[in-house]
Parts: C-alpha cells; sequence; structure tokens
C-alpha cells in the first residue's frame, strides 16, 4: 500500500518519540544514617564484629584479559584495593552505630569473632555499587543470607567544595547495618550471651582440640555450634587461652589498622577515581543516547523522504517534490553518520576510564613483633603476616603447655558429637 504523506510524518514523529524516550532524569539521593543506639547495652551482650575483607568478584576469565577487562569495567588491582577499602567504610558505618562492641576489618581465614560479615563486590563504578553479604554469628546461625545490597553514587561527593567525609554509596553500609541490627534485635539476651560463650570455646578448641571437646558441639547437618558446659573459672588452660586470645585481638586491631590506614592513603585518589570514573560513563551514555538518537531521527527522515507520495501534475512541483526528498535523504544519511561518530567518541571515553584506572598496589609495610622476648618479622600483605602471626601463637602454645593444637579431623556423624574434636574449628 503506498504510502501517504500523513503516514511518512507519522514516521518521523515516532523517531522523535523514539529519542525523547531515552531522557533520563537523575534524582538526588537521599541521605541515610545508620540507627543509632539509644540506651546502654549490657557487656556481655555485645558482640565483636569481623568483617572479611571482601571478595572482589572478578571473574577468572578476565585475570589476564585486558579487553575484556575494559569491556566488563573490572579490572582486578583496583577490585582487590576496593575489597578492603569498601570492607573498611563498612566497618565503619557498624562500629560508628554503638550497637556492637567492636568492629574490625580482618583476613578472610579470621574466624574468632562472634559475628562475621562476609560479601562480594558484584558491581562497581564510580555511578553504581551492588554488594551481595552473608553474616554468620559463632554458633553458624546465619543473619544475612547472600542479600544483595545496591545503590547509586550520591555525586554530592563528587563535588570539588565538598567537605562532609562522606561515602558516595554510604547508603549501601547504612542499608547492612540496618539489617544486621534487625537481625540482632530478634535474638534475646541469653541467644546472645550464648553466642559470646561460643565465639569464646571455638577458640579455645582452635589450640587445644582434645581439651575442649568435651564442652563444645557440633551439629553435623546444619554445622550449628552449641555449648554442652563450660569449664572452671580457674582452668590453667583456659587461662592460658584466655591470655593468648588477647594477644591475638592485639594482633588484629594492628592488622585492622594497616586496613585503616591503607584506606586513608586511598580515599583522595580513590575518590578522584570514582568521580571521573562517573563522569566518563555519564559522557559515554549520553553520547550512546545522542548516537541512537541521531540514528533513529536520520533514519525516519530517510524513510519519510523516500516514500513522499509522488502527487505533483506539473513540472515545477516535480522538481520540487524531487529536491525536499534529496535533502530528506542528505538530512538523514547525516543524522546517520553522526550518530556513528558519536558512537565512536563514546568508545574513546571507554579508553579514557582505562587511563584513569591505573594500579593500587596493597602491599602493607613489613611488622616486628615482639612476643614473650621472641621478635619476628612479619612480612608481605596483611593477610600472610596474620597467617604467620598465628602460626607463631601455635607454636608458642605448643611449648608452654605440651599439647599440640593441631587442627582436627573432619566431623563423623553424630550431632553431639565434639565440634572441636569432629571439626576445624577457631
Amino acid at each position: 500500500m503506498p504510502m501517504t504523506r500523513n503516514t511518512a510524518l507519522g514516521l518521523l514523529l515516532a523517531g522523535l518519540l523514539a529519542a525523547a524516550g531515552c531522557v533520563k532524569e537523575t534524582r538526588p539521593v537521599p541521605v541515610l544514617q545508620a540507627t543509632q543506639a539509644t540506651a546502654e547495652i549490657p557487656e556481655a551482650q555485645l558482640l565483636d564484629v569481623g568483617v572479611h575483607i571482601l571478595d572482589p568478584g572478578v571473574p577468572e576469565q578476565l585475570e589476564d584479559d585486558p579487553e575484556l577487562q575494559d569491556k566488563e569495567r573490572i579490572w582486578p588491582d583496583i577490585r582487590r584495593a576496593e575489597a578492603r577499602y569498601i570492607a573498611m567504610q563498612l566497618r565503619d558505618t557498624l562500629e560508628g552505630t554503638g550497637h556492637w562492641a567492636t568492629a574490625r576489618v580482618v583476613p578472610a581465614t579470621v574466624d574468632s569473632f562472634d559475628l562475621t560479615v562476609d560479601g562480594r563486590i558484584v558491581e562497581s563504578n564510580g555511578a553504581y555499587l551492588k554488594l551481595e553479604i552473608t553474616a554468620r554469628d559463632a554458633t553458624g546461625k546465619v543473619w544475612i543470607d547472600e542479600k544483595e545490597y545496591e545503590g547509586r553514587a550520591d555525586t554530592r561527593v563528587y563535588r570539588d567544595n565538598y567537605t562532609a567525609g562522606r561515602d558516595p554509596f554510604e547508603n549501601v553500609y547504612v542499608a547492612v547495618a540496618d539489617d544486621l541490627l534487625a537481625a540482632r534485635n530478634l535474638k534475646t539476651g541469653a541467644d546472645l550471651e550464648n553466642v559470646r560463650r561460643v565465639s569464646e570455646m571455638r577458640f579455645a578448641a582452635d589450640f587445644a582440640p582434645v581439651a575442649f571437646s568435651q564442652y563444645l558441639a557440633r551439629n553435623r547437618k546444619t554445622g550449628e555450634y552449641k555449648v554442652l558446659r563450660l569449664p572452671a573459672e580457674d582452668d590453667v588452660l583456659v587461662k592460658r587461652v584466655d591470655q593468648i586470645r588477647e594477644r591475638d585481638y592485639g594482633m588484629i586491631d594492628t592488622v585492622s589498622e594497616n586496613y585503616a590506614a591503607f584506606s586513608e592513603r586511598l580515599e583522595e585518589p580513590y575518590t578522584s577515581w570514582r568521580k571521573y570514573t562517573y563522569d566518563e560513563i555519564t559522557a559515554e551514555e549520553k553520547l550512546k543516547d545522542q548516537a541512537r538518537n541521531r540514528m533513529i531521527l536520520g533514519a525516519a527522515a530517510i524513510a519519510a523522504a523516500v516514500f513522499i507520495p509522488d502527487s505533483c501534475s506539473n513540472r515545477d512541483c516535480a522538481r520540487i517534490a524531487d529536491a525536499a526528498r534529496y535533502g530528506g535523504v542528505a538530512g538523514g544519511v547525516a543524522g546517520v553518520i553522526s550518530g556513528y561518530k558519536k558512537r565512536e567518541e563514546a568508545k574513546i571515553h571507554t579508553e579514557s576510564v582505562k587511563e584513569i584506572s591505573g594500579s593500587f598496589q596493597v602491599e602493607a609495610a613489613p611488622l616486628v613483633v615482639d612476643v614473650e622476648g621472641r621478635t619476628l618479622r612479619l612480612t608481605g600483605t596483611a593477610e600472610e603476616q596474620y597467617a604467620e602471626w598465628r602460626r607463631l601463637l601455635h607454636e608458642l602454645y605448643k611449648e608452654e603447655t605440651g599439647l599440640v593444637p593441631a587442627a582436627p579431623v573432619a566431623p563423623a556423624a553424630d550431632t553431639q558429637k565434639p565440634a572441636a574434636q569432629s571439626s576445624g574449628v577457631g
């Protein structure tokens, strides 16, 4: 069926509407604050929280593929830096609420806390953050189960005159903190005190599995722990383990301080990277929208020009119609070409993101510790330093007590099988 003038104009209008539909509005992000404690919490119910360094979320195939890294906007060095930085931001948010005894950032191998938070970076750039969070207490009960938290950047943070010191994704950390508080509020005081007891017994069982097997049990099916009974208050081994735990907390504090110092050094360049990445992503998306719009309008103009009905009855009218067709086609082609040029400009911005990214080094400074006259130089990353520290603690405990703090074998099959004898705990 021949296209009428109205149909041609309708096609052009449809192109305009399609282009208009691509326009997106950016609304200000609300400033949220984590719920603060309003009453004093009994000491026996205050839990120590360990925030593990996050899983960077780098797919294996990206590690040695720069082109794929650029395409996916996932750069391994930056993600590993973010894994530490974001964990520290979450820790600061938790500690600032007053609901917890302490909150520390620790290597993923540390599991001697009352409550442990694990996470994975699903998506992270200057414009958007998505995390997957899991939290469980020392008894093995899950508080948050692989829940995703996401949010857009608060772009006010990227302004040159911004001085509030707020992270652009603070709302994401606030959501995690409030969920942890909600889970804690579902526990009774007795539940919280039990979590602390189990945590203490699990730590002790790591150093003396045989001696403490009679106090702790683990459900083989659920993996949950419970205290069968408590050792005597004057138990010599208990006192020795308590001393070791105090030392261990001291080292954990040192490691956490290293992460804090790293985050402080990283804050300025990382915020700049986020800002520039946000600008580049925004500019790239805008150019892609412009490219799409111009090509849509160009194609619509070409179609409208080609199908202009030939209804002229004289030569002058025909000449005008031909000129209109030529002008429409030429204008439409120019629009399409302009769209392709915009797309190429977008690729340039993608390259700019790569250049801005760079590489963040995460090596910790060597640490020298002195334990009862024994000096040890800990080198490597904070994770490696802490692993060497725990090895030293086990060695000292063995020398002083004559007991071998070896990791116990895998669990047998009984719900009441003592955990310290049936599984690697601590």
